[in-house]
């Protein structure tokens, strides 16, 4: 390689680590996220273990969904309520009215990141939880409920991430009747895995 070319590659090293060191804090501003309205929409599966005070346990794997959103006037910490729950039968109005079963909650909700650059964050929230049904002869229930998980954001743009988290849930359920003309208490625990967007 002649001099005039090695200083040609030289100077073209140079021009690339210079514009490196400029596009760096832009490309860091980018993956911070600020202050402001926030919103997400999640699904995912949850092992839901449901215990009645009358009748038997009753253990299964069902799918999942909630709605997030709030305010964050710190850029670690969201803020809002989260809506969600888990399916137990599906509904089907059109040829079967009586189908239909789930598990809601209803979240006071915090996200928590330990640092201002961190993707990974802390979740929980407390709230209340309500049982519904379409079968003949039962009834919904409602009670309390909380929620504390974990997980992570991969950010895809300025202002979306995709968002991948876990958490457990735990909660009451009272005065509901199930099955048919059994009114009783019941508690529930669930492991969820969840994957969505997040915009903020």
């Amino acid at each position: 390689m002649t001099a005039s070319r090695r200083m040609h590659h030289a100077l073209m090293k140079k021009k690339f680590l210079m514009a490196c060191l400029c596009l760096a804090p832009t490309l860091a501003c980018a993956g911070e996220p600020g202050t402001g309205f926030w919103g997400g929409v999640d699904v995912g599966a949850g092992s839901l273990k449901r215990s009645y005070s009358i009748s038997g346990d009753v253990s299964d794997t069902n799918f999942a969904m909630s709605l997030r959103g709030g305010y964050a006037w710190n850029p670690q910490l969201l803020l809002g309520v989260e809506l969600g729950g888990w399916l137990l039968e599906a509904s089907d109005y059109n040829n079967d009215p009586s189908q239909g079963e789930a598990v809601e909650t209803y979240l006071l909700f915090a996200q928590y990141y330990p640092s201002r650059s961190s993707p990974w964050f802390l979740k929980g929230g407390l709230g209340g939880a309500r049982y519904w049904t379409n079968h003949a002869g039962e009834g919904t229930g409602s009670g309390s409920a909380a929620m504390l998980g974990a997980g992570r954001d991969f950010r895809v743009s300025d202002s979306w991430s995709l968002t991948a988290a876990a958490d457990y849930s735990s909660g009451k359920l009272d005065g509901l009747t199930s099955p048919p003309g059994v009114t009783q208490n019941a508690s529930y625990s669930a492991l969820t895995f969840r994957i969505g967007f997040t915009y903020r």
